[in-house]
């Protein structure tokens, strides 16, 4: 009985790492912009299936969600309304980065 459990369970593990690499290999072949856009990381996807589950930190995520909710919400903006919020068309991304300083540090610095 202990043998035939050890046989199950090993079949398990077999179809759940075959599975990974399945997808792993799929999402790949998405690219990284359609897999970024997916929540996954393309960084662990290279790593294989040992780095699965492949999703980036969920605070990245959240920011990063927030960033393109802010960007798109502004690039529906006419001219005259952005205007009345002091940005130029041009300059909608460097205006969210301004107002979200924690999402991109970096790029504020400049």
């Amino acid at each position: 009985m202990i043998t035939i459990t050890r046989i199950i369970k090993a079949l398990g593990q077999l179809g759940e790492a075959t599975a990974k690499a399945r997808v792993n290999s799929v999402l790949l072949g998405m690219g990284r912009e359609k897999v970024e856009e997916f929540g996954y990381s393309y960084d662990a996807l290279h790593l294989g299936p040992s780095a699965w589950p492949w999703r980036k930190m969920t605070q990245d995520s959240a920011e990063e969600k927030e960033t393109r909710a802010h960007l798109s919400e502004l690039k529906t903006f006419g001219d005259r309304k952005l205007n009345d919020q002091g940005i130029a068309r041009n300059g909608i991304e460097q205006a969210v980065c301004q107002a979200l300083p924690r999402i991109n540090p970096d790029r504020n610095a400049a």
